[in-house]
């Protein structure tokens, strides 16, 4: 099979992919995907659509279980643990669609993105324990840190559905941060986005990825070649190479994937 295994620079291991495949009946989504992603790295993967890009993104988050192979996420093998489980072990995600409450104001979205990591029990919060309180108080002081960290301290009590495309994919990111995730995940974070958006997100992810690994996603290479110190390149489910973004798209079949054949 093949296989796109690379070193990570001797980094500790984020992440490691060993020959991944997904079916689908008789449809092969990802044929012998391998990869190894350090810890503090931010990683790319790309390709033409179709690709499988998406079905191996679920795969490493732990959302789609691959027919054969092994996928291990922060020490853990993703394959025997719930999503839930994986998102507790320090891992956050965005999606293609932005997420966020429509209805309410950006700082509530924010604390609603804590609910994953909330530890008391129902009755604990209805009767206001101490360590209840305590607790909201911790989360409330996050969320005024990501507040700041992306830029939304100026609209905090705005509603959701009144922000720009631009600035819902920014909440979106900072609802994800809530977790304090060691290991985050974007799925198409530029998508839709014009020019000063992207440049403006791309700063946002140069602070976010202090001190995290960041996997992302995008068909958008400016994004790419800004922020990924490598990058894999998926072709009909088949991985082709893993290297610097300006060196991939120097690979003979990176360039025929997204230009074609001189015999097309």
């Amino acid at each position: 099979m093949q296989t796109a295994l690379a070193d990570t620079g001797g980094r500790p291991v984020a992440i490691r992919a060993i020959d991944i495949v997904k079916r689908y009946g008789g449809v092969v989504a990802l044929n012998g995907v391998s990869l190894t992603v350090g810890e503090g790295e931010v990683f790319g993967i790309i390709g033409p659509n179709g690709a499988g890009k998406s079905t191996f993104f679920d795969v490493l988050c732990g959302i789609t279980k691959p027919t054969s192979g092994r996928i291990e996420v922060l020490a853990q093998d993703v394959g025997k643990i719930s999503p839930h489980v994986v998102a507790r072990s320090g891992v956050a995600r965005t999606f293609q669609r932005t997420a966020v409450f429509g209805e309410a104001t950006v700082y509530d979205n924010l604390l609603y993105g804590r609910h994953a990591s909330f530890t008391h029990s129902v009755i604990g919060r209805i009767v206001g324990s101490e360590a209840y309180r305590t607790e909201m108080a911790a989360f409330r002081a996050k969320a005024e840190d990501v507040l700041a960290m992306s830029g939304l301290s100026q609209d905090r009590d705005r509603i959701g559905n009144t922000l720009s495309y631009g600035v819902q994919r920014r909440l979106a990111v900072a609802v994800a941060l809530m977790s304090d995730p060691k290991l985050l995940f974007l799925d198409e974070p530029a998508a839709g986005m014009n020019g000063r958006e992207t440049a403006d997100f791309i700063a946002l992810i140069e602070k976010v990825a202090q001190g995290r690994t960041v996997v992302i996603v995008e068909h958008d290479m400016t994004v790419i070649k800004a922020l990924c110190g490598r990058a894999l390149v998926l072709v009909d489910g088949r991985p082709i190479t893993v290297d610097a973004p300006e060196e991939v798209f120097r690979h003979p079949e990176v360039i025929t994937a997204y230009l074609g054949s001189d015999d097309d």
